[in-house]
């Protein structure tokens, strides 16, 4: 038996559970039948009999009855404020089909006939033939209103003639940079924006309150944890496309002692910025501690710590908006010319992963296209080798070239995977 000095007190364990297959993760002991916990860590594992012994009259005890207990799963890449928040507005996720999303606006705007805009998400591209809903097939569904929904990975948003109407979005509207607008054969846009297109209609949103997030985020953590997932990076914490800070409702969640999962967020590193930001986020970084420490710091309950930054370099494939080094194709099999968006320029990209790593910050960087891969490992090439440990490239492909194969020699026949940097934040989860 495994024991630490907090089970020993004449109060005993908080919480027993008796009579598992424990999988414990543990080489030295991966499969044990009990386990006890106090003030939020275990601090006991082994034989039933043995763990049943640290009970006291303070202990529940719960006889799991031969079921499996494993320890919760970390999500390395998810956004649950925004997700929360368009679980609780909506939520087009709970269907996959043109009619299915169609009959749930219908009923949503029904149930709120006052209010002034549609807002929800989560539609998934493979409903729509060639991936593309249209502005006139939710029109009538959204009773005319105007109408901003993201789809599952929020790359692009569905939204109505009336809300490009609202952003003076037509035919003569060029393309923004780092986004695109989907158009037709004479150039109409057909209502799907995409990538920073998004925020032409998203900066006309009505603003999501203080009080939404905390709800979306508390909506999400009960999800996530109905899942088994106990812990995640947050894989943007910041305002983009339309979606609002999410960063003080995690740090009300802490003072109220309501965030009851490990967090890592990953502040968003603004586009239309440049280094200036870099003194904000190593601000919050602070502050996020000292509300940490603050509130405890001990590590037995919710933590929100925001020591990595994410940086989105490219787009994703289905959009035409990954960064590629040669052109995508037509459905003839031609090339169109376009070869996708890098969001920054490599040498600003590189300046600005250098300056995070000397300010202590974990880099995350989207990368999905073979362009967008090289201009990333280049980037984190230019760091120590020391450093390049610590840095995130997620999510990234198989693509390698010649430049990034000698600086990352491993990376020329196995892909780099999220790892969410688990080495860097250890000392946060033991």
């Amino acid at each position: 038996m495994s024991t630490a000095d907090e089970c020993r007190d004449e109060s005993g364990a908080d919480l027993v559970l008796v009579n598992a297959i424990v999988h414990t993760c543990d080489a030295t002991l991966p499969v044990a039948e009990a386990v006890a916990i106090t003030r939020g860590r275990i601090c006991a594992v082994g034989r039933s009999a043995e763990i049943r012994a640290l009970s006291g009259s303070r202990t529940e005890v719960v006889d799991l009855d031969g079921r499996m207990l494993v320890p919760g799963f970390g999500d390395a890449h998810v956004h649950p404020p925004q997700g929360g928040v368009e679980m609780l507005r909506c939520d087009l996720s709970r269907t996959r089909t043109r009619e299915g999303y169609r009959s749930v606006v219908s009923a949503w705007c029904d149930a709120h006939p006052d209010d002034p805009w549609l807002l929800g998400g989560g539609w998934s591209m493979d409903a729509f033939p060639g991936g593309l809903p249209t502005a006139a097939e939710l029109d009538d569904a959204a009773r005319g209103r105007p109408a901003f929904l993201p789809n599952r990975d929020h790359h692009s948003a569905w939204v109505t003639t009336r809300a490009l109407e609202l952003a003076g979005v037509g035919r003569d509207t060029p393309d923004p940079a780092g986004g695109r607008i989907e158009r037709d054969d004479t150039g109409v846009p057909t209502g799907v924006l995409h990538e920073g297109a998004m925020s032409l209609v998203g900066r006309l949103l009505p603003p999501t309150t203080a009080a939404e997030v905390r709800r979306g985020l508390l909506a999400a953590q009960a999800y996530l944890h109905s899942l088994g997932i106990t812990a995640w990076q947050d894989a943007i914490v910041g305002s983009f496309h339309g979606f609002d800070d999410s960063f003080d409702a995690y740090l009300d969640l802490v003072e109220h002692d309501q965030l009851s999962a490990r967090v890592v967020g990953a502040l968003w590193w603004r586009r239309d910025r440049g280094l200036d930001q870099l003194e904000e986020l190593v601000d919050r970084r602070s502050r996020a501690d000292a509300t940490w420490q603050a509130c405890g710091g001990s590590g037995s309950g919710g933590q929100f710590r925001a020591g990595s930054v994410k940086i989105m370099q490219d787009g994703v494939c289905e959009t035409f908006t990954a960064a590629l080094l040669t052109s995508y194709l037509d459905h003839s099999g031609h090339e169109t010319g376009n070869c996708g968006l890098s969001f920054f320029d490599p040498e600003a990209l590189t300046s600005y992963v250098g300056a995070l790593d000397r300010s202590g910050f974990q880099v995350h960087v989207h990368a999905i296209g073979d362009r967008a891969v090289r201009e990333a490992l280049d980037a984190l090439a230019a760091l120590p080798v020391a450093s390049r440990r610590r840095a995130i490239t997620s999510p990234i492909s198989r693509w390698c070239t010649q430049t990034t194969s000698r600086a990352f020699p491993s990376s020329a026949s196995s892909p780099i995977s999220s790892r969410s940097g688990r080495a860097r934040t250890d000392r946060w989860w033991s």
